[in-house]
C-alpha cells in the first residue's frame, strides 16, 4: 500500500491491492469450480431455447445471439428490422413484475434484452428463468 507517495496515481483504484486480490480469487474461483465448462453446459439449455422463442415471435424477436451464458435477443418494431426500444422495455418491466431479474435493454438504441444469468445458476432455475421470460414475452405479445 506503501509502494506509491501521496498524489502520484491517477485514480483511486488503478492498481490498487484491494482489487487486485479480488480479481485473482474471481479468477481462482472459475478455475475451481470449472464455471467456463458449466457455462457451456447450460448454454445447451439456454441457447436452443432462446432461439425456439425468438422464431415464434419473428415479427418483432430480431436476431438472437449467444454462446454459453450470455446472449442478446434484438427487439424490432413488427415486420421490420428497426430497433424497438419502447417493446424491449415493456419485455424487460413484464420480467421484473413476474419475478425475474434482467439487465436494463442494451445496444445502440437499447433494443436488446440481455441475457446472463450467474455462472454458478442451478439448471432448474435456469429452466424456469427461460420459462419466465417467455411468458413474459406471451403476455406483451397480446398486446401488440
Amino acid at each position: 500500500m506503501g509502494l506509491y507517495p501521496p498524489g502520484s496515481m491517477t485514480s483511486t483504484h488503478s492498481a490498487s491491492p484491494l482489487a487486485v486480490a479480488a480479481a485473482i480469487e474471481n479468477l481462482n474461483i472459475i478455475e475451481r469450480e470449472k464455471l467456463v465448462e458449466r457455462a457451456a453446459k447450460m448454454g445447451e439449455i439456454l441457447i436452443p431455447e432462446l432461439d425456439r422463442i425468438q422464431k415464434k415471435y419473428p415479427a418483432f424477436l430480431g436476431c438472437m445471439h449467444g454462446k454459453g451464458l450470455v446472449a442478446g435477443l434484438q427487439v424490432v418494431k413488427p415486420g421490420t428490422k428497426t430497433p424497438n426500444p419502447e417493446l424491449a422495455t415493456k419485455i424487460n418491466v413484464a420480467c421484473y413484475q413476474k419475478g425475474l431479474l434482467m439487465f436494463a435493454p442494451v445496444g445502440i438504441a437499447g433494443e436488446c434484452l440481455k441475457i446472463a444469468p450467474p455462472l454458478c445458476i442451478p439448471e432448474d432455475m435456469l429452466r424456469e428463468s427461460i420459462q419466465v421470460f417467455e411468458e413474459a414475452i406471451d403476455e406483451v405479445a397480446d398486446t401488440l
